[in-house]
């Protein structure tokens, strides 16, 4: 018997543990992999012989070598069996600790150079002339004159006072039972997600993930060097016979969802399956984190309030930005916590940069207290509304039928589904070189991207150019036989 076989001797299965067996044998051969205890091209035992060597159900074994294989630990060759992938060196537990967190990998705006000239349809932020520069101004002044060096000074920590009260109130007009002592202003969405991340996550934890979803929240979850099980997601949100499934093995520490106008599908979960997340959530005793990514540019008829709304139980960790229509630049954002989180939550933002821009958060205290914001938003939703339905329009007009694409309610982006065989990379490389910038969704899905999704966004680019460019994308996509 090899050295490398005796190395199962070491994995311990407990039927006794709510875990489920294959979720404990995948844990423990996981462990042998990344220790280099089973090396790269080592044929693991055939699933009878390791069910015998364990005691389980040969259907353990064959469950977690599934796991294995798709979360690219090993491969499997037809009529020859499982081996071990190539795995990259990797941090211990305690170097992992030791090390900083790395720059987040986002999805960049193209260079200016680029976009010279071109149908930007990669842009998602709001474009110089969309952003309410005159009122800004006013309320700095007033701000300015009001505090004066004061204005300039370190904030508390946990944010502007009267800033937290009026959002207070601004989410309970939304139906959301808050206080402003669980209120954290922050530095953005981003800075959100990596402080939920230092503040509830150890090493190994499991978080479940929206599949596709945002690429800042996939690499926050890594740098605390968490498990990432994605749920796959539906035109009216999140597949709950996949989460019930994973939840009852995995027992997640963290859920991330965008339960409103998701990024980057723009699906929205319907009010059943609300419930059903939550009441899952409570079974197993499971945090939600809700990011909010940009409900205030929901059309629909009938738009849900927030995932938040329906928490009778603290369950959820709501994250809100005000950049994304406002003015990205500021990097203004809030939590509203649990109130056994509220301190956590606070040391981990401490650390993280002591507090966000005092000037900034009186300068948007004022925006909100004078009701300027809902100004800003409205405007903003006239403007969206329009190249909403003109892209939606185009869509129908000018792609390929094959060609699908989920109607959003609302924000600033559709999501393209290619038909099987189209390479979505080459049709953005190709798009690129006939003037239409385009996002690949590979980089939207925690692993094994599939190629074969696009981005499109209508942020930045007006109607007649919407048309213009929707229809140079159909004749790409009609001819698209050269790009398989």
């Amino acid at each position: 018997m090899s050295e490398e076989f005796l190395n199962f001797v070491s994995i311990q299965l407990n039927k006794e543990n709510k875990t489920a067996l294959y979720v404990q044998l995948y844990d423990g051969l996981r462990e042998l992999i990344l220790a280099g205890k089973l090396s790269y091209g080592f044929l693991l035992p055939p699933v009878r012989k390791l069910a015998g060597f364990l005691g389980v159900n040969p259907g353990t074994v064959v469950s977690a070598y599934k796991l294995l294989e798709q979360n690219g630990y090993i491969f499997s060759r037809a009529g020859s069996g499982s081996y071990v992938a190539e795995i990259p060196d990797l941090p211990t537990e305690e170097e992992q600790a030791a090390l900083p967190d790395p720059e987040v990998e986002l999805i960049p705006s193209p260079p200016t150079d680029l976009t010279t000239g071109c149908i930007d349809f990669a842009t998602v932020m709001p474009p110089p002339d969309l952003l309410p520069i005159d009122d800004f101004k006013e309320v700095l002044i007033e701000v300015l004159d009001r505090d004066k060096g004061n204005a300039f000074s370190y904030q508390d920590s946990q944010g502007f006072l009267p800033l937290r009260e009026a959002i207070s109130v601004y989410l309970k007009e939304q139906g959301i039972r808050a206080q402003a002592g669980n209120v954290q202003i922050i530095s953005g969405a981003q800075q959100g997600i990596d402080i939920v991340a230092k503040t509830l996550l150890n090493f190994g934890d499991y978080v479940f993930t929206e599949n596709p979803t945002y690429p800042g929240a996939i690499a926050a979850f890594r740098s605390r060097g968490a498990k990432i099980v994605e749920i796959t997601m539906q035109d009216d949100g999140i597949d709950i016979p996949d989460l019930e499934a994973k939840i009852r093995s995995f027992r997640p520490k963290l859920i991330y969802v965008m339960a409103n106008i998701q990024n980057p599908t723009g699906f929205s979960y319907s009010l059943v399956k609300r419930n059903r997340l939550l009441g899952l959530a409570r079974r197993y005793n499971a945090i939600v984190l809700e990011d909010d990514y940009i409900s205030e540019l929901d059309v629909s008829n009938n738009p849900l309030a927030p995932l938040k709304a329906l928490d009778r139980d603290n369950r959820v960790i709501y994250l809100k930005s005000f950049s994304k229509i406002f003015m990205p630049g500021l990097r203004l954002a809030f939590l509203l916590m649990p109130p056994e989180l509220v301190t956590k939550v606070l040391t981990s933002k401490h650390h993280s940069d002591i507090s966000t821009s005092g000037l900034t958060q009186r300068a948007f205290d004022l925006y909100l207290r004078k009701g300027i914001w809902q100004k800003h938003i409205a405007a903003v939703r006239r403007i969206y509304l329009e190249r909403y339905q003109t892209t939606l329009a185009a869509m129908e007009a000018f792609l390929p039928p094959k060609v699908v694409c989920h109607r959003p309610h609302g924000g600033l982006t559709c999501w393209l589904a290619l038909p099987e065989g189209i390479s979505a990379q080459k049709v953005v490389q190709e798009a690129q070189a006939q003037g239409l910038l385009l996002t690949p969704g590979t980089a939207f899905f925690p692993r094994h991207a599939p190629d074969r999704f696009i981005r499109l966004s209508f942020a930045v680019t007006c109607s007649e150019a919407i048309v213009q460019g929707i229809r140079k994308l159909g004749k790409l996509l009609n001819s698209a036989n050269t790009l398989r």
